[in-house]
């Protein structure tokens, strides 16, 4: 059966030399040519690592037989054609994880076919040379961080299940740099078998006062547990939490917000054990201040009660940016229709006032309730000062009905959670409206997490 080309793809064939069949005998009609031996077609598919070791390259080969008077084609975007004879093959770096096809065109003088092959990319494409960023939401900033200069020993045990010890994790670094290891074999399962102590020198705590105390932990593997114990120096008794918290592969931060202090020196105490023998972990940026009531958390955006995790951007996403005068300028380049990750540049001529960089989220498939409550965050980073960003996730039909419109300042560089709790909702679609006046041309902004649930 013949396949109907996309009007793009089959513009531009006539670039590549094909024009429409002429009759080649007045008598027998003939149009000249060969019907494409659709048997013959072959496409594959390889995933691939890169010299980096990322599994991100993909090389498509058309495996199919030469067949005269047919040419072929690759596509990898459903747009553009790469002409590959039989056996050859395109390659390319996909950056982005997710699901892709790649389809094989082939053309005689009087026919088409196409035929697709699909192939899956695991993780988005990292590049090597460029400086590290945040990749979410990093733990507390707010207030003094106690722990800034700390300069303690770095411990540990480690046990096979018989519980006699002596394996060495091999530990690299520090918690400001980053203190590495990984779990060695014969490593046991149980609970306190894998023991890491950061403690000696650390600050003097009081029981009067209440303090915010977050880590980062990164971890090799996922669906681990982790126990994390911000303890009394000599005293295993007396703590923050002595919880398991559940880590995923890539960056975890653990943060306990308004705990009551003790009296005595502070200590962190890990323990790692259940990990897969070989699970690398890295343990960094430990904070810990007087209580602030700007250190707030975000909602975990992969909780099951997130209505925003994977939902597309609705139909009429939009911008609306404008300079000093109100006139309106270029749309900020951008990239991404995630609400795991969304990232723009703020274009150059835009105002200073509030609501001259307005940017549209609509999620049609999302409604909210009146008369229920609903629990709000998104986690952003910008690599300039913004002085004052406009959140307001709001009714789509109705700019006076909203959850919160209020601004927020986000200092460069520090990945900043907004959170709204207990808010009262509304009967109709959900949108989100971030406003960016006053933000510097330039900046770049990226918007991660973005959470919304009924409480």
């Amino acid at each position: 059966m013949k396949k109907v080309i996309y009007s793009v793809i089959a513009a531009g064939l006539f670039a590549f030399g094909f024009t429409s069949c002429s009759p080649q005998d007045s008598d027998s009609h003939s149009l000249g040519g060969s019907p494409v031996e659709t048997s013959a077609l072959s496409i594959s598919a390889n995933v691939s690592a890169d010299e980096t070791g990322q599994e991100n390259v993909v090389t498509v080969t058309n495996a199919s037989k030469a067949q005269g008077g047919v040419r072929y084609y690759i596509s990898l975007d459903g747009k553009s054609l790469v002409e590959t004879p039989a056996g050859g093959s395109i390659t390319q770096i996909v950056k982005k994880k997710g699901e892709y096809t790649a389809q094989l065109y082939a053309f005689s003088a009087c026919d088409q076919q196409m035929i697709s092959t699909s192939y899956s990319i695991a993780e988005n494409w990292k590049d090597p040379s460029a400086s590290d960023e945040p990749e979410g939401w990093m733990g507390f900033t707010a207030g003094t961080n106690l722990l800034a200069e700390w300069q303690p020993d770095n411990n540990y045990w480690f046990s096979p299940s018989d519980w006699s010890g002596g394996l060495d994790p091999g530990f690299d670094g520090d918690i400001h740099s980053g203190l590495n290891f990984t779990i060695p074999a014969n490593t046991g399962s149980d609970q306190w078998q894998a023991q890491v102590h950061i403690e000696h020198n650390g600050p003097t705590l009081s029981a009067g006062k209440n303090y915010d105390f977050s880590v980062v932990i990164i971890s090799g593997a996922g669906n681990i547990k982790a126990t994390v114990k911000p303890q009394k120096e000599g005293d295993d008794n007396t703590f923050f939490t002595a919880d398991q918290y559940p880590l995923h592969e890539g960056v975890n931060v653990i943060a306990l917000s308004n705990v009551q202090g003790f009296d005595g020196q502070f200590k962190l105490a890990l323990d790692f054990a259940g990990a897969p023998i070989g699970t690398a972990f890295t343990v960094e940026r430990v904070f810990l201040s007087e209580h602030n009531d700007a250190n707030v958390a975000p909602f975990d955006y992969d909780s099951s009660k997130n209505m925003l995790k994977d939902q597309p951007f609705g139909a009429d996403f939009r911008f609306w940016f404008a300079d000093g005068g109100w006139g309106q300028i270029a749309d900020p380049e951008h990239d991404g229709d995630s609400t795991s990750e969304f990232s723009l540049i703020i274009p150059n001529g835009i105002g200073g006032d509030q609501w001259q960089g307005q940017v549209h989220i609509p999620f049609d498939n999302v409604k909210l309730s009146a008369g229920k409550k609903y629990n709000f965050s998104i986690v952003v980073i910008a690599d300039q000062n913004i002085p004052g960003l406009t959140v307001k996730p709001q009714n789509d039909a109705d700019d006076n009905s909203f959850l919160s419109a209020d601004r927020h300042a986000v200092a460069a560089n520090v990945p900043t959670a907004i959170v709204l709790t207990s808010r009262e909702g509304f009967d109709g679609k959900f949108r989100l409206c971030l406003d960016f006046g006053g933000t510097p041309a330039g900046t770049n902004v990226t918007i991660l997490d973005m959470y919304l649930a009924e409480e």
